[in-house]
C-alpha cells in the first residue's frame, strides 16, 4: 500500500512557521521503508485566510495522505486526525526533506 507525507511550507522547501493549515503549498513525499521521494507539490486553496483551514478542508487536499507534518497544529486538529486514523507530527523547522526524515526517525523508536 502506498504510504503519503504531506508536509507544510510556505514556498515549496522550508517549513511552514505556522499553523499547518496555513501552509501555502504541502510537498507530498511517497515513503517506503526508511527511504522516501517526492512525489509533487499542492496548492493550499485556503493560505491566506483570516481563519486557520480545518481538518475537514484540508482533507479535501489531503485526504490520500495519512501523514501530515508541520511545524505547529492545534490540539483540536491533531486529535481529530488521530481519531480519523491519520498520523499528525510535528517538527521545530527546517525543510520539507528534513521533516520527512525526521518522522521516519522518530517512528523508529
Amino acid at each position: 500500500m502506498r504510504k503519503l507525507v504531506a508536509v507544510g511550507t510556505k514556498d515549496g522547501v522550508y517549513l511552514n512557521d505556522d499553523h499547518f493549515g496555513q501552509s501555502k503549498i504541502f510537498v507530498i513525499f511517497e515513503v517506503y521503508g526508511d527511504r522516501f521521494a517526492k512525489v509533487e507539490e499542492r496548492e493550499n486553496p485556503y493560505f491566506g485566510r483570516h481563519q486557520h483551514a480545518k481538518v475537514s478542508e484540508v482533507l479535501t487536499v489531503l485526504g490520500d495522505c495519512k501523514v501530515w507534518v508541520g511545524s505547529t497544529m492545534g490540539t483540536g486538529s491533531m486529535k481529530k486526525l488521530k481519531e480519523m486514523n491519520y498520523d499528525p507530527f510535528l517538527v521545530e523547522k527546517g525543510s520539507a526533506e528534513e521533516a520527512v526524515k525526521a518522522y521516519l526517525e522518530g517512528k523508529k523508536d
